[in-house]
């Protein structure tokens, strides 16, 4: 029985996962953390865990019998998708809509951009980038003062003491985060500065501008990496439009009851 491959990760891709459960479509969904399996609890589908190489793709598409691709991984996870439509089967990306930014608001184009004095040194920085990032400011902990919220399980933690930064310059949190709970942390911490990726609603970048607005922080905002999708969609239906349409009749049928 072929299966379409969810690239997940996203609270995204658990409704998608849902979804596809319900209407009988056979998939598996990939991931690269253990924490992640949780989005997709209690759903009749396959999780595999762990990042897939140009050297593994075609074991899993072959062992998967993959016919569908539907990409709704992180805006920054460019890797996986760059993978996936390389392997030249029907793929769909599902991107999450964009926050509107502010016309003052720094918009950079990439880390590197962002690792200079005139935005750094001598600032109270709360990174909200992902614990991968934090290697690149290891050479900055003693410019400025750095705090990173990263997800609150022990290699995460790991990570940031490996990169450097001390324990409790580690803020473990999961998002969504409250505007009341993003205040009081930033407040705690007198930042004035945060930085954070596009990453939409779900990266809570609505809400970190909301607070920005209320206490005077400096919002630096990384912006999406550039990728030529062949196929795109912010539209959640748009998804199952592309499935019926790349999928035989006959694999459409209730596979679930």
């Amino acid at each position: 029985m072929s299966a379409i491959w969810l690239i997940g990760g996203t609270s995204e891709s658990r409704e998608i996962a849902h979804r596809l459960s319900r209407e009988g479509f056979p998939w598996v969904v990939t991931v690269t953390t253990p924490s992640a399996v949780r989005l997709y609890r209690n759903l009749l589908g396959t999780v595999e865990i762990g990042p897939l190489s140009p050297e593994t793709i075609d074991g899993f598409l072959d062992r998967h019998s993959i016919d569908v691709i539907i990409d709704a991984s992180h805006p920054f996870s460019t890797s996986v998708s760059k993978l996936a439509i390389s392997t030249g089967l029907p793929y769909l990306r599902f991107e999450r809509p964009r926050v509107p930014l502010p016309e003052n608001t720094l918009v950079l184009r990439d880390l590197p951009s962002l690792l200079e004095p005139q935005y750094l040194q001598g600032r109270r920085i709360l990174l909200t980038l992902g614990v991968q990032a934090l290697s690149h400011f290891s050479p900055w902990l003693d410019r400025c003062q750095l705090w990173a919220r990263i997800l609150p399980d022990e290699a995460s933690i790991r990570q940031g003491l490996d990169a450097g930064f001390p324990h409790d310059r580690l803020i473990p949190q999961r998002l969504p985060i409250s505007l009341e709970t993003e205040c009081q942390l930033w407040k705690k911490l007198r930042v004035d500065t945060v930085v954070t990726k596009a990453a939409g609603v779900a990266g809570g970048v609505d809400i970190k501008q909301a607070a920005a607005r209320v206490l005077n922080v400096h919002l630096v905002v990384l912006d999406r990496p550039k990728i030529d999708y062949p196929k795109m969609t912010s539209n959640p239906a748009k998804i199952f439009d592309f499935i019926r349409d790349k999928y035989p009749i006959q694999k459409t049928k209730k596979l679930f009851s």
